[in-house]
């Protein structure tokens, strides 16, 4: 193996690390949807095709909630316009939560290392 090739390789299992534990963390709750959306939207691109369906959902959440802020971009906006974002981002949260879950499962079964890993006894 080439060394190009192997820390392409590499590259590839920390991005899948990446968007398994985002996904566990949406599993348990200790992220919300929207930025969790955002960043697997972008690991996926980084990883596979812009169509590959497994990531079709986050796409599409992220387009839909775009104008919202979550994460570090709240810093830039005024308390009272928060208040008021605040309140769509519960709404968009709460609305896309199953179908953002389910497809995290999803990833969570396709991107798992250890799967590959099985004891042979």
């Amino acid at each position: 193996m080439k060394d190009e090739e192997y820390y392409r390789k590499i590259e590839e299992y920390y991005i899948r690390g990446k968007i398994v534990a985002i996904c566990e963390a949406v599993l348990a709750e200790e992220i919300g949807i929207i930025a969790a959306v955002r960043r697997l939207s972008s690991l996926g691109l980084k990883l596979l095709d812009v169509d590959d369906e497994d990531f079709s959902t986050f796409r599409a959440v992220d387009t839909e909630t775009d104008d919202l802020p979550v994460d570090i971009e709240r810093k830039n906006w005024d308390e009272e316009a928060l208040k008021r974002k605040d309140v769509e981002i519960a709404r968009a949260e709460a609305l896309y939560k199953d179908d953002v879950t389910e497809a995290c499962r999803k990833l969570i079964e396709r991107f798992v290392i250890w799967k590959n890993f099985q004891n042979p006894d």
